[in-house]
This record gives C-alpha cells, sequence and structure tokens, in this order.
C-alpha cells in the first residue's frame, strides 16, 4: 500500500502587487505534483480578487481565505 504524505509550501507575498503573487502561486502550482497545501500571505487588495480566479481557470478548489489584521492568508489545496 502507498501513501502520499501531504506537504506543506509556505509563501510570502507581502508587499508584492499585481500580477507578481499570482505568478508565483503559479509557478509552485507548476511545480508541485504530489499532494500539497499552499499557505500564501498576501497584502495586496488585487489578490482578493485574483487567486481565486486563477484557481477556478486551473480547476482546483477554491482557497481558504483568512483576514487577519494586515494581510489575507489563503490555503490552497493542490491535488
Amino acid at each position: 500500500m502507498s501513501e502520499q504524505l501531504n506537504s506543506v509550501v509556505e509563501l510570502d507575498l507581502l508587499g508584492d502587487r499585481c500580477p507578481i503573487p499570482v505568478q508565483r502561486i503559479r509557478r509552485v502550482i507548476r511545480e508541485h505534483q504530489t499532494p500539497t497545501t499552499l499557505i500564501a500571505i498576501a497584502d495586496d487588495p488585487e489578490s482578493l480578487h485574483d487567486i481565486p480566479v486563477l484557481l477556478d481557470r486551473l480547476g482546483l478548489q477554491p482557497a481558504l481565505i483568512e483576514e487577519e489584521e494586515s494581510y489575507w492568508r489563503y490555503t490552497i489545496q493542490l491535488s
């Protein structure tokens, strides 16, 4: 029996402005084929629109978005 472990990738996008957060998230998605949880933090207000649109276009589940004091935390399930 083969089990795949779910790895966690953390991505700090603080200070990055559109389109950099989406480009960096897309790169992580391409690089990780095994089950992965991507946790990204971003403070660009455009990310609230752009990241969900990216995930929808790629056929991925919507991100869990948590608002913190000065940024948003996106938890994205890959595979």
